[in-house]
């Protein structure tokens, strides 16, 4: 599995921007942007090949447990291991950031290019 490395302010803006979303409060730019971010890195998360009624339940368990800072001893059925939720989690936050535009281009290139 690729390693997805966000700095400690990178994170906190993915994080900020996941609960801002769960809120569904006001239509700022950045809500906006965070909106369509999230739904991207929803969409091209890579869960390996598994039924997509699976994979639905697995990235809402990631964006629930970012959104409400569960871990993943409470969320319940995540369908996967403790290390690979957190893996998975780690690539849902990268994804995040990067479309939202936090990553660099010489990191984008790093990670979505090579294996």
């Amino acid at each position: 599995m690729k390693r997805y490395f966000l700095d400690y302010n990178e994170r906190q803006i993915v994080h900020a921007a996941v609960r801002m979303d769960s809120r569904r409060g006001k239509s700022s730019p950045f809500s906006q942007r965070a909106a369509e971010a999230i739904r991207k890195a929803k969409d091209d998360m890579d869960v390996g090949d598994i039924a997509p009624d699976v994979r639905s339940v697995i990235v809402d368990k990631i964006y629930q447990s970012i959104a409400y800072g569960q871990p993943w001893e409470r969320l319940g059925e995540t369908y996967c291991y403790r290390g690979q939720f957190y893996q998975l989690r780690k690539q849902f936050c990268y994804l995040v950031a990067d479309y939202m535009g936090l990553i660099d281009a010489r990191r984008q290139r790093g990670s979505r290019g090579s294996g």
